[in-house]
């Protein structure tokens, strides 16, 4: 999603105007000038307005671009503003990502993906506090074993998570990297798992 993708729109709108598309945003008209210049970035819920002008198709908390892999992008939001129904439309916070970036590394829908900021340290050093991880929301049982986001009653933690073998009832034991947190264990009925953790950012 950038000024090419905007450029093509335009190319095949032609009966659509830069200041009638700076009108549907709210923008002031430079600043779409300045978006087919590559000088500015075309933000998430932009794209997602952008989309509506040119009457593609927009699905709530994610929008793709029509055509073959490496031209769609999805819109992900905030695991913590989209945990109710409907599901809001992306905003300033959501991230834009290429489509390409989870070919062969997951096979959960876009709109089953949300990004959640670790507040803790119990994952340390393999997860930090204050970086951005991607959730996978359809998948919810820890088999197999793997991190995930669980709820703990008062907000979204992160934590280990694995079957205890041959509970009866079932059984999950939720654990830390960090010695500090204590491991306990939870009837799976009564465990709260928001989702799979897939894929962490990480700056360099």
């Amino acid at each position: 999603m950038d000024a090419a993708w905007l450029k093509s729109q335009f190319a095949m709108n032609p009966e659509q105007s830069k200041a009638d598309l700076a009108k549907a945003l709210g923008l002031e008209p430079p600043a779409i000038s300045k978006i087919l210049s590559g000088q500015r970035q075309i933000k998430a819920h932009e794209y997602v307005g952008m989309r509506k002008f040119f009457g593609l198709p927009v699905d709530g908390t994610h929008a793709v671009q029509q055509g073959g892999l490496a031209g769609k992008n999805y819109v992900l939001s905030p695991l913590e503003n989209t945990m109710k129904e409907p599901a809001p439309a992306a905003s300033d916070e959501s991230w834009v990502m290429p489509a390409r970036l989870f070919e062969n590394r997951t096979s959960a829908p876009p709109d089953q993906i949300r990004i959640f900021a670790v507040q803790e340290d119990a994952m340390a050093p393999d997860i930090l506090r204050g970086e951005n991880v991607l959730v996978d929301l359809s998948d919810k049982k820890p088999s197999p074993a793997g991190t995930f986001v669980v709820s703990d009653g008062l907000g979204h933690i992160i934590r280990q998570c694995e079957y205890v073998p041959h509970s009866d009832p079932p059984e999950i034991r939720l654990s830390a990297l960090n010695r500090k947190y204590e491991p306990y264990t939870v009837k799976l009925a009564k465990a709260e798992i928001i989702g799979r953790v897939i894929a962490k950012l990480q700056w360099l």
